[in-house]
């Protein structure tokens, strides 16, 4: 068994950190000794913490699937990513010239289509998730693209936007009889 290499050093120590892996001195590991120290505690632990947060993980057996598999948000190439956010930015173009097919790069609606569907699988790429959803305003559109997110991102976006309700101001109507006075000076 042994750890996939698509996980990083730093989403490594995460894991310890939100499963509670008792390991002396993790954050001093390199990432070789790290995957080691990881998997000697897995082999000597019953169960762990289960997190309903980020990774969903409920049990061991889980986290050792998702340790020894290829890290499903690094699964781009950056030759790959750079063709996807190029796609991604010829598709804010479209939208950003008034929804119109012939100042853009796309020959017609089906390629338009076509790419717009390629780029809605890469939504944890934050240009990609504004380009669908600028996209998706699109009065031509009959049916909208969804955007694919891992749920660590649909709860990362989720807390962000609670937290923006949270600070926005308030407007509040109280209906009633109210007394105003003025003092004159």
């Amino acid at each position: 068994m042994k750890i996939h290499v698509s996980h990083s050093r730093k989403e490594l120590l995460e894991l310890c950190e939100v499963f509670e892996l008792d390991i002396p001195n993790y954050k001093e590991l390199l990432k070789k000794d790290l995957c080691q120290a990881i998997l000697y505690k897995l082999s000597t632990i019953d169960d762990i913490k289960p997190d309903n947060d980020f990774y969903y993980i409920e049990n061991k057996q889980e986290l050792i699937e998702y340790l020894t598999t290829p890290n499903q948000s690094k699964n781009l190439t950056i030759k790959e990513k750079d063709k996807i956010m190029l796609i991604a930015k010829k598709i804010i173009a479209y939208v950003n010239n008034g929804y119109w097919l012939t100042t853009s790069e796309f020959d017609d609606w089906d390629n338009l289509m076509k790419k717009a569907n390629e780029v809605a699988r890469y939504g944890d790429i934050p240009t990609c998730r504004r380009a669908i959803t600028l996209l998706n305003e699109d009065l031509k559109m009959d049916k909208k693209i969804e955007i694919i997110l891992s749920p660590r991102v649909k709860k990362q976006i989720e807390k962000k936007e609670a937290l923006k309700k949270k600070l926005a101001g308030h407007f509040q109507v109280k209906k009633g009889r109210f007394i105003i006075t003025f003092d004159l000076v």
